[in-house]
């Protein structure tokens, strides 16, 4: 008897333990931290934790996660091994496990989208880059030439040695990066123990778990300010692609950032396509490849990969499935 008495008192020390811990409990508190140097957006980490000591380990630990996959992914400022090597060389040999999985991500989704989303498109992407910089459109001629060295079969890869076999393409991941940088940051902190946090990285929010009092609430953006919606999830990616944030006005016309590569100019069937589901590496590159697909296609793709889609369009109306 005495020992079943010792048992269940060690069984309730562990349970009251466990209730400690950061992720669950009742005297869980709130902590943010905003990270203002990664991904060219503001980033941020909210978590519901037990310490402030707990929360700046966890912190640290996701910052630098993303500061190793920003420089990884990163075509300007990135340094041996990194996506500008792979660019400025045409071939990178032992390539980082991150790189490779990511343009996995991106080839699979050049064929699901039927080629709306290309990472092989940096030649017409950097005449875009230079022209928000000038205001000044690209040249039609450029841009044509350019057009020529984005066929995506021309990136090779071979185990861990990735080859661009035409020496006039380069890659350009922003379509795909964050979405899997914040799902490699949230294993990270998933690693720690925290049961109850968010991801914001520049309008692409990973949910895991829940808050105490209920469900992550994330807004869904008024492209003319404000909150059109709100969502409620738990485990879930909600990831916004929008003409709004990143833009350029030329001669009184405004271009978003996002290309269409049929038309090589910014994509403007709509204002912004919100993608809901678990996986944000899924949700970045969906949001991409829907803003540049009429919609009857955007469902069709949707329907078929399992996701919830918001699309607004030029008059403010939306669309929903």
């Amino acid at each position: 008897m005495k020992k079943l008495i010792a048992l269940a008192l060690a069984l309730a020390l562990a349970s009251l333990l466990l209730l400690s811990l950061c992720g669950c409990g009742s005297s869980l508190n709130r902590y943010e931290s905003v990270y203002t140097d990664l991904f060219d957006t503001d980033c941020s980490f909210a978590a519901y934790c037990s310490s402030d000591e707990e929360f700046e380990e966890v912190s640290a630990a996701v910052y630098n996660e993303l500061a190793r996959l920003d420089a990884l992914f990163d075509i300007y400022e990135g340094g041996e091994g990194s996506l500008k090597d792979l660019n400025d060389n045409g071939i990178l040999e032992n390539a980082d496990n991150d790189i490779l999985e990511l343009l996995d991500i991106g080839i699979l989704f050049y064929d699901l989208s039927g080629g709306k989303l290309n990472i092989a498109m940096g030649s017409v992407l950097t005449l875009w880059h230079d022209a928000r910089g000038t205001g000044i459109l690209p040249d039609e001629t450029k841009l044509t030439e350019a057009s020529s060295h984005c066929d995506i079969s021309n990136l090779i890869i071979d185990g861990s040695t990735i080859t661009l076999s035409d020496s006039e393409m380069s890659i350009d991941v922003g379509s795909i990066a964050k979405g899997y940088a914040a799902d490699c940051a949230a294993e990270i902190a998933s690693s720690y123990g925290l049961t109850s946090f968010a991801l914001d990285l520049g309008g692409n929010v990973k949910t895991v778990g829940e808050k105490p009092t209920g469900k992550w609430k994330i807004g869904i953006q008024d492209p003319d300010g404000g909150i059109l919606k709100t969502v409620e999830v738990s485990d879930e990616s909600v990831v916004t692609s929008g003409d709004y944030e990143r833009y350029t006005v030329i001669d009184g016309v405004t271009y978003s950032h996002i290309i269409d590569p049929d038309t090589l100019y910014p994509a403007n069937l709509y204002r912004s396509v919100t993608v809901i589901c678990e996986s944000s590496s899924l949700g970045d590159a969906l949001s991409t490849s829907l803003f540049c697909m009429d919609v009857e296609s955007g469902k069709e793709l949707a329907e078929e990969l399992g996701v919830q889609v918001v699309w607004v369009y030029e008059d403010g109306s939306t669309d929903s499935m």
